[in-house]
């Protein structure tokens, strides 16, 4: 047996079964909303989309303002028109290479931790932490308690810093606002305002490094990997201990291998610099 589903304002009616009874209308309407974007018609006005929904101009204008206010779509005032938001190609882009990410990084790490002797990881952030998801063991120990799955505060690592930088600083004040700032050593930021100052200054850079920064006493050097959308969905980085390499020789020539790995991975991703 076969129902249609109606909003309460006179909606597109959707054909389902009883046992879709569970089914939230509104989330379909939004997502066919979103689904009428396109290369061929990126940009669409309310009166163009609730005639090529056949939804009311009441409902598309509340679709629209929620999906608007969720980062899915953005708004052209000038023009009066929407484009899908930066959320919503993120979200693309990231469930297109997330299945590949560790695949295709692992033998660039790999690679990087022959050249290197260091330990090589790859993180995607999750909130305000990075998780770790690939490990390729260096030559010499290091001393880290670092390990696949391991998660770690995003603030307190150079790592999760490389990935803070490049993110719109706005949705950092959102993500840090009214958060408890724990400290790991002096160099720790310990408030929103701290942190916001070394973000804006670790954006410009092509890569970070740290000497002690999170774990006393190992050095590290970290570099953002973007995917085809340009946006910084992963990081690398090389760690070993302090004493494992002279400074300068850590920050000249192992950061520029780190910079090219992060480069290879991008590339692999789709991301043409």
């Amino acid at each position: 047996m076969s129902t249609m589903i109606h909003d309460d304002n006179g909606g597109m009616p959707t054909d389902t079964s009883d046992e879709d009874r569970y089914i939230v209308p509104g989330l379909i309407r939004g997502l066919t909303i979103l689904e009428g974007f396109s290369a061929d018609n990126p940009e669409q006005s309310l009166a163009g989309i609730a005639r090529d929904t056949g939804l009311p101009r009441a409902t598309v204008f509340r679709l629209l303002h929620t999906l608007e206010a969720a980062g899915y779509l953005q708004r052209n005032a000038a023009r009066r028109t929407f484009r899908l938001g930066n959320r919503v190609l993120r979200l693309g882009y990231n469930a297109l290479s997330d299945r590949n990410l560790a695949e295709i990084a692992t033998p660039v790490l790999e690679r990087l931790r022959d050249q290197t002797g260091c330990t090589t990881h790859l993180v995607v952030r999750e909130g305000i932490d990075v998780v770790y998801v690939v490990r390729c063991q260096g030559a010499t120990p290091e001393n880290s308690l670092i390990g696949v799955g391991t998660r770690l505060p995003a603030h307190a690592t150079v790592i999760g810093r490389t990935l803070l930088a490049h993110m719109p600083m706005a949705d950092v004040v959102r993500l840090y606002d009214g958060y408890h700032f724990p400290t790991y050593t002096d160099a720790t930021p310990t408030d929103l305002g701290t942190l916001v100052a070394q973000l804006e200054a670790d954006r410009p850079q092509r890569s970070l490094a740290s000497w002690g920064y999170f774990e006393p006493n190992v050095a590290s050097i970290a570099a953002p990997v973007r995917n085809r959308a340009g946006i910084a969905e992963a990081a690398v980085n090389a760690i070993c201990s302090l004493d494992a390499y002279d400074r300068a020789v850590l920050e000249d020539v192992v950061r520029v291998q780190v910079e090219a790995a992060a480069a290879e991975i991008s590339a692999a991703l789709g991301y043409q610099a």
